[in-house]
């Protein structure tokens, strides 16, 4: 008799156990928007090289954090170093090539420059013995007029005469040479002039060693660009995720060779069933338990709700159906995750309870 009895309070106990537990789903079905298998996501950085070639070493291991500039990858670039070493020697070539140019100018304008003065000066004399020799012409003719008119009255002899006027001769013979030297003279200064235009071919002659200059340089900063790019550095600062190609692999220009994720920014996505969306709002408040934490409860916030189901974005359906059975859509919503715990890594499992009942009237 007691034992029946006993049984019969454990099955009316097991009974009302049961019917206040499924009480209380329900009662929580009305109050939250359960999904358990919500996943930690964070932006990934995929890393690329922006030209072909192959890897000479890869300078990080998976899980290292790296700061922002750090080196990544070097690709093989010895023929570009070789590249600039023969550009570099080019330009100093052309530097010295300019260097004597403007030696030679320099020095032939000097000597330019002195060989003209001289001629001046030259020209001066032979001026200044000309108009002297003219003067001694011009007293010498009086001279000859004088004596000839004395000749003429018989007061003085004829060899005087013939002196006069021998004297009188080479004076005129006197001034043509100098005038013919005075002409000789400044033809050679106008050729000395002339001359000068070689200082233009020289002009001419360093201007094209700066424009080859300006070319190699140019040429030159090419090289360093394409050296550059040789070298992969991180845009972030954060940790690496995954490395998929290694040292010796050959990679083409836009190829994922490495992956990055900044490990201060993680978030949750869910994908709410959408017979549920309705009571889904941003700011709501989010009960969290992780995968990898499984007897710890964190706390987040929902900042995002997507525009489309996961069909039309293309992913993956996670669940089956809806609550009542039917092939519905899911939606996209992002969480974020208030105080991160350490050692999450992307694609991480975790479940959501979004508490939607400051939403949701019963009457």
């Amino acid at each position: 008799m007691a034992l029946k009895r006993t049984l019969k309070v454990a099955i009316i106990g097991g009974l009302t156990g049961a019917c206040l537990l499924a009480g209380y789903e329900v009662f929580y079905w009305f109050r939250h928007v359960y999904e358990d298998d919500a996943r930690i996501r964070t932006e990934l950085t995929k890393i690329s090289a922006q030209v072909d070639g192959k890897i000479q070493s890869v300078l990080v291991e998976e899980g290292s954090r790296i700061v922002e500039g750090q080196e990544l990858f070097h690709l093989v670039d010895d023929e570009i170093r070789l590249a600039l070493a023969a550009l570099r020697t080019d330009l100093a070539l052309k530097q010295a090539e300019r260097k004597r140019l403007m030696s030679e100018k320099a020095v032939f304008e000097a000597e330019l420059a002195s060989k003209l003065e001289t001629q001046t000066q030259k020209i001066r004399a032979i001026r200044e013995e000309h108009a002297a020799i003219k003067d001694r012409l011009a007293l010498s003719e009086k001279n000859l007029a004088r004596v000839k008119f004395l000749l003429g009255k018989n007061l003085t002899s004829e060899e005087r005469y013939i002196a006069e006027k021998d004297k009188m001769l080479a004076l005129r013979g006197d001034t043509v040479r100098t005038r013919a030297a005075i002409a000789v003279a400044e033809s050679e200064y106008e050729q000395l002039e002339a001359s000068a235009r070689q200082i233009d071919v020289i002009f001419e002659q360093i201007s094209i060693a700066d424009l080859e200059q300006t070319r190699i340089r140019d040429d030159i900063r090419l090289q360093e660009i394409a050296l550059a790019y040789r070298r992969i550095l991180s845009p972030i600062d954060g940790v690496v995720g995954r490395i998929h190609r290694y040292a010796g692999e050959y990679v083409e220009d836009g190829v994922t060779v490495m992956m990055l994720h900044d490990p201060g920014r993680y978030w949750i996505e869910a994908y709410v069933d959408e017979s549920q969306m309705r009571h889904v709002r941003v700011g709501q408040d989010v009960l969290i338990e992780l995968e990898i934490y499984p007897f710890q409860d964190y706390y987040g916030t929902v900042s995002r709700i997507g525009n489309a189901t996961t069909a039309e974005l293309g992913l993956p359906t996670r669940g089956s159906g809806s609550r009542f059975g039917t092939d519905i859509g899911r939606v996209p919503v992002r969480i974020t995750l208030d105080d991160p715990p350490p050692n999450l890594t992307p694609g991480m499992r975790a479940s959501v309870n979004i508490r939607i009942y400051q939403r949701i009237k019963l009457w």
